[in-house]
């Protein structure tokens, strides 16, 4: 005995006995029963009902609705499950030991779709319910900047990542589009697969005249294949829009300017090389570091065990070798002066080594001269990592920086000032005159130069405009001049781009007067506002400047999103183990950058559009089927061939 619509829609479980699918000899009611109310039958009751829906019918609601509610409930346990494996960037496989983990907790899952195949599709759906929201959003703004870093490493074979960035209302909203192979790493190749990413997973054509008006900015690593003059992908973006804005990503042209400032200076080099020795002298005895520690009990000192430099966080980490040096020396220098006296002693050339370096008085001073400039240029680079900050809080930062820099040329830096005078420290003699005014005026000079051309590749102007769309660096007392310069340069600069988005050029120097006055008359503190707010309730009254507001929040502040996205990226091709791109990664990283967090997830879109593409793919196996006079019952399964099986 068989039940027709189980076997005409080839759901089965595959249960060994009473299988009306391939077929059962008994013949009970009871049984018969059993199977009308089992999740094979409602999941081929669905289907028949789908494939008899009308164009015109709401066929998605009209199969959810069918399903009984232990079926629907089932389904979305293995949608909460699939999102929270692409969230945790667990492995498709780990879907057999959850659901096996829910059967034990008595979470109903059902008995389909528990295999890394079937994983594999419903997270594609979730993912691409997060492009369509992006996309939607995108349709909505008048404005975005492209966002984009290229890699080539070992692990890697050749990759552009693509974010857009944009403002909506005055909300920021900054989003991964997804990651494209690249063959080549050149202008034009890299320009093409940031394209091509947009077009395959946004269907965005950038070339449109839509979406091309749209285009204002786009931000990248200061490669030359990124911001070449001549041929880089900036140069051929502003081929597709004269106006777009290019910025370098601050934080790689922040580590660029510090190292090609003191690149040249012995004594850094003296200095970070008596950094990296001090911490493998702990790290690589156990021995040596058990003794350090000692010695802080014996100096009733807090302990701290010298750290590493280098790395991605290059820059904090420098810093906090240095401070650690400073304000352990007393225990550092006694340990291996225990260490050189015992001549028997394992490490006592190198001990005598290091300590020789550690008194002279000049490298003491130099330590406090750059743990000074390293914590001016540190705040620089936490406003520049701050996925929040606008463009014009890194240009007003950077400025800020070298104000104070310039003020370094002429006057001590506090941590400096402890030691200028100084014979000893914490009471060690040190030796050498310790002059390093030469050396320090030569890494300020460095440093103030190659920070002035950080911003070389942008219209200044434009720049220092943007400085209106932070209410940060807003006066706090209204001056009636404040902006107008700005926003006269704003306009004028993007006019095209304005007019596009049917802003009425004329009136925003108006409307930029009045919301001014009445921003200052109603609040207090001006800084403490936020552009989203303001929009809530000016939006209907001042239109036209709040659309080049968005326009300013849109600008890409840095890559730094970019960067991020290529630590996710590589994680998810090691657990992947592949080298090579696939939809799988996309997926992956625009739920695990993109979508909502675990408690917040709501799986009725992603469920909707599967069952909506399953759907299509019935329907046109029915239509091959009866071009190719095949039979309806064709043994392969709608659900195998969609979700696959293991």
């Amino acid at each position: 005995m068989f039940c027709d619509l189980c076997r005409k829609h080839n759901v089965n479980l595959g249960e060994n006995i009473h299988n009306f699918c391939s077929g059962t000899d008994i013949f009970k009611l009871e049984f018969i029963n059993i199977h009308q109310s089992s999740e094979a039958h409602a999941w081929a009751s669905c289907m028949e009902a789908a494939n008899n829906a009308t164009g015109n019918q709401a066929s998605t609601e009209q199969m959810l609705k069918s399903m009984s509610k232990v079926t629907l409930g089932r389904i979305e346990n293995i949608f909460r499950t699939c999102h929270a494996i692409a969230k945790c960037g667990r492995p498709f496989t780990d879907i057999d030991w959850m659901c096996k983990l829910d059967d034990m907790k008595g979470v109903d899952v059902g008995s389909m779709f528990r295999n890394g195949k079937s994983a594999r599709t419903f997270i594609h759906y979730i993912a691409e319910v997060e492009r369509r929201a992006l996309k939607e959003k995108l349709e909505k703004c008048k404005f975005f900047s492209l966002i984009s870093d290229g890699v080539a490493d070992k692990a890697i074979k050749g990759a552009a990542v693509v974010y857009v960035r944009f403002a909506y209302e005055g909300k920021v909203h900054c989003q991964i589009v997804g990651v494209q192979s690249v063959d080549k790493s050149d202008a034009s190749t890299i320009k093409n697969a940031i394209v091509k990413s947009l077009q395959i997973n946004l269907q965005l054509n950038l070339s449109s005249q839509d979406w091309a008006r749209k285009l204002v900015g786009f931000g990248s690593d200061g490669a030359d294949v990124m911001v070449g003059e001549n041929n880089g992908v900036a140069q051929l973006l502003k081929e597709i829009q004269p106006c777009v804005q290019s910025v370098h990503c601050f934080a790689h042209r922040l580590e660029l300017a510090y190292k090609e400032a003191l690149k040249s200076i012995q004594l850094y080099t003296t200095l970070i090389g008596l950094l990296q020795n001090i911490y493998y002298f702990y790290h690589n005895s156990p021995l040596n570091k058990t003794n350090l520690k000692s010695t802080y009990e014996t100096l009733k000192l807090r302990p701290a065990i010298p750290s590493r430099i280098g790395g991605s966080r290059w820059l904090s980490r420098l810093q906090t070798a240095l401070q650690i040096l400073l304000k352990c020396y007393p225990a550092i220098l006694l340990h291996m002066s225990k260490l050189q006296a015992d001549t028997s002693a394992q490490h006592h050339q190198k001990a005598k080594g290091l300590l020789k370096l550690l008194l002279k008085m000049e490298v003491v001073k130099f330590s406090h001269f750059l743990l000074d400039i390293i914590n001016v240029l540190n705040i620089l680079s936490r406003v520049t990592q701050d996925r929040n900050s606008s463009i014009a809080d890194i240009f007003s930062t950077m400025q800020s920086t070298l104000e104070t820099l310039q003020m370094y040329k002429t006057r001590s830096g506090p941590k400096e000032r402890l030691v200028e005078t100084v014979t000893h420290f914490h009471g060690h003699q040190l030796v050498g005159n310790g002059n390093i005014s030469p050396v320090r005026m030569k890494v300020l000079s460095n440093l103030v130069r190659m920070l002035h051309e950080c911003f070389c590749d942008a219209s200044q102007d434009v720049l220092r405009a943007t400085t209106i769309g932070s209410f940060k660096l807003w006066p706090e007392k209204i001056k009636q001049e404040f902006g107008e310069r700005e926003v006269s340069i704003l306009t004028k600069h993007y006019e095209p781009v304005l007019e596009g988005a049917n802003v009425k050029v004329d009136e925003v120097d108006t409307e930029w007067s009045m919301l001014k006055l009445e921003l200052y008359d109603r609040f207090q503190n001006i800084r403490s506002l936020t552009w989203d707010s303001v929009n809530s309730d000016y939006l209907h009254k001042y239109p036209n400047i709040l659309m080049l507001v968005d326009l300013i929040l849109a600008l890409p502040a840095s890559s730094a999103e970019a960067e991020r996205g290529f630590t996710q990226m590589k994680l998810i091709m090691m657990q992947l183990h592949s080298k090579r791109m696939s939809e799988s990664v996309t997926d992956l990283m625009v739920i695990q950058l993109n979508s909502p967090d675990i408690k917040k997830f709501d799986p009725e879109k992603a469920i909707h559009l599967w069952n909506s593409a399953s759907q299509r793919h019935r329907r046109l196996q029915t239509g091959y089927m009866i071009t190719n006079g095949r039979s309806d019952c064709s043994s392969d399964s709608d659900f195998d061939s969609h979700c696959g099986s293991d």
